[in-house]
């Protein structure tokens, strides 16, 4: 693996066999000539995103955020992904690095948590993506134990949120949120409709609930363009 470009002391962009890749490390960038070979003892973290063309953006957000926090999105990441077993969009540690930062300062200065208010959204994250919910939940236990702040029990409904969106390959978070309403809006529309309570911890419910889900993401799809197959 050899060097193309620093952009800071703990980011580089790297060939990797021909491959060009965004590699994290602590000291990895400090004073490596182009075309030098990467110290493979100091690689923390590599990643491979989706889009090649765009991968100078994508290393440029990265080396704006604050080292500590993306390596915390990358280990709830890590996590997350190994107990989903999903594919998700690269983006997502960039997303979750910068919520991070923004919840965990937020506590930090103001000595205050973000909001634990209830709503309509987080009761359908934890019904309609119970396994997201439960990677927020582990994600919360992850912070606990590397930042000793403990977060209440509504950012692990906002973590669920990037893994859902990471999942969708969405460009967008409102599109995500749309959709985790619709979904839960469709079923509350049956329930009230047949005058029936739905028991959401069946697996009955959870089959339902991914036909809902497909049926609404088709729905917010939008079409190819014409001409194209």
């Amino acid at each position: 693996m050899r060097n193309i470009r620093k952009y800071n002391n703990n980011i580089i962009l790297a060939n990797d066999n021909g491959q060009e890749v965004v590699v994290l490390g602590k000291g990895i960038g400090f004073q490596i000539p182009q075309g030098a070979e990467v110290d493979a003892s100091l690689i923390e973290k590599v990643f491979v995103p989706q889009e090649t063309a765009h991968i100078n953006r994508f290393a440029a957000i990265l080396s704006d955020l604050p080292y500590e926090y993306l390596l915390l999105a990358s280990k709830i990441v890590d996590c997350g992904k190994a107990a989903l077993q999903v594919h998700l969009n690269p983006s997502i540690v960039v997303a979750l690095a910068d919520h991070l930062f923004v919840s965990l300062e937020q506590m930090t200065n103001n000595d205050a948590a973000p909001s634990s208010l209830e709503s309509p959204l987080q009761l359908d994250v934890r019904h309609i993506y119970p396994g997201e919910f439960k990677t927020g939940v582990e994600a919360l236990e992850i912070i606990r134990r590397e930042r000793n702040i403990q977060l209440p029990e509504s950012e692990a409904v906002s973590i669920a949120l990037h893994f859902i969106n990471a999942e969708l390959e969405s460009p967008e978070m409102p599109d995500t949120f749309k959709m985790v309403t619709i979904t839960g809006d469709v079923m509350r529309i049956i329930e009230q409709y047949y005058d029936v309570a739905l028991d959401k911890k069946t697996l009955e419910f959870m089959r339902f609930s991914n036909h809902v889900r497909n049926l609404v993401m088709e729905y917010l799809t939008p079409p190819p363009p014409a001409g194209i197959n």
